[in-house]
């Protein structure tokens, strides 16, 4: 049996990070598909709950807006758990709630790697845990985990994100290669620059070197990619053309990759204390 492709008419979809960014997009996106019922799920509540009253409820969906903070099993546990009880079975879980944050080894301090890697790796695996042993009994189900074009291709000047953007596309393809063949479809979603608050009013740094797209067309490209069963969803086209290259020869790649980290030591000087940890 192969990954069954994401049908979005009529489904129970949860979207967590859904407040703004690329989550608010996919909410969208799904509403205007055809989905039954959409949870918004964040940390700042009043801000999912605006997503639910401006944004879906127009499209004649179920919206509920739930706060939850993406790093805790528990409430992790307690929205997987609170959806298929008082909602149905859930369709398609997106795990899209990120935090960058920019530094070297050097400057990035512990506690951001914990907050890094409790968020962008963590949240995959708690919603793993509780929601695959379901799918696997229906025999279906979808799971979209945004990783980024830095996870493939690594981020001159962000280790913390670069580093737990890779394990998160690691942990994406260990649930395709597991659970793939039982129907259940795991899609990983690899952008570059996109509009969001995550980036705020810079160019984007490194990330922004082939131009910033729109937070709606990467949702667009997404939930399309998944009605077509893929796994790897790439909105910059340029980033498939670089995955290759560094698959083909890595030597030739570090060494490319060297000099644009050059570059961008000498350009951007990032420096932590100056640019917030954000959220998408």
């Amino acid at each position: 049996m192969s990954p069954k492709p994401f049908v979005c008419n009529e489904s129970i979809c949860v979207v967590t990070g859904g407040a703004s960014g690329i989550g608010k997009a996919l909410c969208i996106e799904l509403a205007r598909l055809g989905a039954k019922t959409i949870v918004v799920v964040d940390l700042n509540f009043n801000a999912a709950q605006k997503v639910v009253h401006d944004n879906l409820l127009s499209f004649g969906v179920n919206a509920i807006a739930m706060k939850a903070n993406c790093g805790v099993e528990s409430d992790m546990r307690r929205v997987i758990y609170t959806v298929e009880i008082e909602y149905g079975p859930i369709h398609a879980f997106f795990c899209n709630a990120g935090i960058l944050s920019v530094g070297s080894v050097v400057d990035t301090p512990n506690d951001e790697w914990d907050s890094l890697w409790k968020i962008n790796v963590m949240q995959s695996v708690y919603v793993a845990k509780y929601l695959m042993p379901l799918y696997e009994k229906r025999g279906r189900g979808a799971i979209c985990i945004t990783a980024s074009a830095a996870g493939l291709l690594s981020f001159p000047g962000a280790v913390s994100y670069a580093v737990t953007k890779n394990a998160a596309i690691s942990l994406a393809e260990w649930l395709s290669l597991t659970y793939g063949s039982k129907g259940i479809l795991v899609s990983c979603l690899c952008p570059q620059a996109v509009n969001t608050p995550m980036i705020g009013d810079s160019d984007a740094g490194p990330a922004g070197l082939d131009g910033i797209i729109e937070a709606d067309e990467v949702a667009r490209i997404t939930i399309d990619e998944m009605q077509k069963g893929k796994f790897l969803i790439t909105p910059h086209k340029k980033v498939v053309n670089y995955f290759r290259s560094k698959g083909s020869d890595y030597e030739l790649w570090l060494k490319k990759m060297r000099k644009l980290n050059t570059i961008v030591e000498e350009t951007y000087k990032f420096s932590p204390p100056t640019i917030p940890t954000s959220r998408l």
